[in-house]
């Protein structure tokens, strides 16, 4: 399973990360929207999840949710 994991705070997304990564899931680790929008775009099927934190700089985890709702890509 691949994950998109999008955190701006090092410390948490680290231990995040490391710990998902331990659990053997794929991580891609983006700390910014803009980049996990990006990462969105580049590999639409890829994610089987996204974890967005709420405020993130660039495009905040709701507005990241907004877009790929009107891009007709569901997000709950």
């Amino acid at each position: 399973m691949r994950l998109l994991f999008v955190e701006d705070e090092p410390d948490l997304g680290k231990a995040v990360h490391s710990t998902l990564v331990r659990c053997d899931y794929v991580v891609d680790w983006v700390r910014d929207g803009e980049t996990a929008w990006d990462y969105l775009l580049a590999m639409p099927n890829c994610y089987t999840i996204a974890i967005f934190d709420w405020m993130l700089p660039e495009l905040s985890g709701l507005e990241l949710c907004k877009r790929l709702r009107s891009q007709k890509i569901i997000c709950l």
